[in-house]
């Protein structure tokens, strides 16, 4: 019986392993999209700004209003709203799955220990 529970538990760690695996591709592939959203947001600032600067120019100047150069600014203002939103809800929902992944780890380490009486009065007897 402790051979068949050995397998079982390398069964087990066997898993372990390829759940942490697949964690640290999914946590890999998370930092580059991420950088990559921030290099193309940082991009599309700059496209926005080198519109921007000759729009300015042209208002001091009083050939253009403000309403101008609201208007050259508004796609940049709008893709910064939708990718604060997402960053807000993608934390938000992070924050409650580590809540839970502490929760199953607690209930993994009082398994683990009530396996371990079990097995000392297995023992014992």
């Amino acid at each position: 019986m402790t051979t068949s529970a050995n397998a079982g538990a390398e069964k087990v760690w066997a898993a372990i392993e390829v759940e942490k695996r697949r964690d640290r591709l999914v946590r890999r592939v998370s930092v580059i999209a991420w950088s990559v959203t921030f290099v193309l947001l940082l991009a599309l600032g700059v496209m926005v700004g080198f519109s921007i600067v000759p729009a300015v120019k042209a208002v001091l100047v009083g050939a253009l209003p403000w309403v101008a150069v609201y208007g050259l600014a508004m796609p940049f203002i709008i893709v910064l709203g939708i990718v604060s939103l997402l960053i807000a809800s993608l934390s938000t929902v992070g924050v409650f799955l580590r809540m839970r992944t502490t929760t199953l780890s607690e209930v993994q380490l009082r398994l683990a220990a009530l396996e371990q009486v079990l097995a000392t009065r297995r023992d014992a007897e």
